[in-house]
């Protein structure tokens, strides 16, 4: 049931039987979290998304908050990155009553030991600011406008990644109904 989507020519992210890289993070609310820390206590859900500026990925994060309760229920952990500086990170977390932790990276450290980095090209980073009026650079403190590829990963108490999802069209997620079904197969 474990999947790996790629839509380019490079490798992304990283592979099922991987063991999750290490690290610390800043909640949006100032709080140090150490990875590690939370798969040590059941599975976790780790959840890559491009920014609070981006309708999918706002949707995205809405439906496992939806579902927040089910992934309790099998002792999963939800947690959510993105290269956001931690005011925007907050805005997500309150624009979509998230129950969860959501990290922000705005160094792109963590993006960068998943594997999961996409640099907008200028043009679309012009774009998005003249026509969307989205201001990558604003959000993320960010020049080179890094930002995450939409990643869905579950880590399991000994660290390793048991499902690994990353796709650089950003229209294509995983579901949380999907993830709950691979929890739910876990545990038997």
């Amino acid at each position: 049931m474990a999947q790996k989507s790629i839509h380019s020519e490079k490798e992304i992210g990283l592979q099922v039987g991987t063991i999750a890289p290490d690290f610390m993070g800043e909640t949006y609310q100032g709080n140090t979290v150490r990875f590690s820390d939370l798969y040590k206590n059941g599975p976790v859900v780790l959840i890559y998304y491009r920014g609070a500026w981006c309708p999918y990925c706002n949707l995205h994060l809405r439906a496992f908050q939806e579902r927040f309760d089910d992934f309790k229920a099998l002792g999963a952990t939800l947690l959510a990155v993105s290269v956001d500086k931690p005011e925007y990170a907050a805005k997500t977390v309150q624009d979509d009553a998230l129950g969860f932790e959501v990290i922000s990276d705005p160094g792109a450290e963590i993006l960068e030991k998943y594997n999961v980095i996409y640099r907008v090209p200028e043009d679309l980073a012009e774009k998005y600011l003249d026509e969307y009026k989205i201001d990558l650079e604003k959000h993320s403190g960010r020049k080179d406008h890094v930002i995450a590829i939409p990643a869905t990963y579950v880590i399991d108490k000994t660290g390793k990644i048991v499902f690994a999802y990353a796709n650089e069209d950003y229209k294509v997620r995983t579901e949380p109904r999907e993830i709950l079904i691979f929890l739910e197969n876990m545990n038997k």
